[in-house]
């Protein structure tokens, strides 16, 4: 309880810390914290396949349910518990938020050093696999988390993630990763789940296809923004770019696809969110419009809120960030 209390009380001051900055932003959808006090556990998920026990994060609502269950996946280095900015903000908005720490976490002692390509698969592989397990494994950890029984719904669910953690979503809800040594195509798509929500672009890597979202599916949100890795300079001098990754060919015959790009964003909103060691200021007024946008696209998709659907249509976000963000549907 004392947890659940805390994070209400973090909510709170994070408002009025940015109100002044989007004074008036409230009507854009659900930028602040929503009615439902949030309980955070924390366990170790048990993986004999992969010999191990994966660590978790479960964020969900205290009362009510059952919830749509998002399973978000961190960026490369990161781990389960740097991004509590949007899991805590979309689980008191009515959502269960399950994020595993990957193989690839320093928090697990993973360093790139002596990175190779072997290794390389061989992360990418057990971060799907992760995914999969989790979802594979919902009616254990309601048995094994108090307070959790009867607050997931199993038949919705979306596959999230952050940077890497992004790529890690994109492979599970459809995309086919090409291997560069030998051509070959590698897929290991999830049909479970219903959406995908990606925060940030997944970076240039070189198993991805040039127009990733051609083998994309089901409904999805992307926020980046001028200063993300896809966004950045491709020389000295240059002016930002939207990311090869995210602009290229983004369309998606009969396939809702949501753009949020913010002007000035980072990678990392400043330290808000994957690490905090990195140039600031931590942006707070990026991380509130990301966070009512999402979840205006979760609500519109995973609860078919007619309100929420409206807001995605309804060509506001311009106004309402005076100008500093922009909502395309591609």
């Amino acid at each position: 309880m004392f947890q659940a209390v805390w994070t209400r009380v973090i909510f709170l001051l994070v408002s009025l810390a940015i109100g002044p900055a989007l004074a008036g932003t409230e009507s854009a959808y659900k930028t602040s914290a929503g009615p439902n006090e949030v309980r955070v556990s924390s366990l170790e998920l048990p993986f004999p396949a992969l010999d191990k026990d994966l660590p978790l994060r479960i964020a969900f609502p205290e009362s009510g349910g059952p919830y749509p269950v998002i399973v978000f996946s961190h960026g490369n280095g990161s781990s389960k518990d740097d991004y509590s900015a949007y899991s805590d903000h979309w689980a008191s908005h009515g959502y269960v938020v399950i994020q595993p720490t990957h193989m690839d976490s320093t928090s697990l002692g993973f360093s790139m050093r002596n990175m190779n390509y072997a290794k390389m698969m061989a992360i990418s592989d057990s971060r799907r696999r992760d995914m999969r397990h989790i979802v594979d494994s919902l009616a254990e950890l309601e048995r094994r988390i108090d307070g959790l029984t009867g607050k997931m719904d199993s038949e919705r669910l979306v596959a999230a993630g952050h940077s890497m953690g992004g790529a890690t979503a994109l492979r599970l809800a459809g995309l086919v990763f090409v291997d560069p040594q030998d051509g070959s195509e590698v897929d290991y798509g999830d049909d479970r789940f219903d959406a995908l929500l990606l925060v940030s672009d997944p970076g240039n890597n070189r198993l991805m296809p040039d127009a990733p979202w051609q083998a994309v599916a089901i409904p999805t949100f992307i926020a980046t923004g001028t200063g993300d890795y896809g966004g950045m300079p491709k020389k000295p001098g240059q002016g930002a770019t939207k990311g090869p990754k995210f602009s290229k060919e983004w369309v998606m015959p009969d396939t809702p696809n949501h753009y949020l790009f913010v002007d000035g964003v980072d990678h990392y909103l400043g330290g808000l969110i994957c690490k905090e060691d990195v140039p600031g200021p931590k942006d707070y007024e990026a991380l509130r419009i990301i966070d009512g946008v999402s979840t205006a696209f979760l609500d519109a998709y995973m609860k078919e809120d007619e309100a929420a659907m409206a807001f995605l249509q309804g060509g506001q976000v311009a106004e309402l960030t005076r100008g500093r963000a922009t909502l395309e549907l591609r």
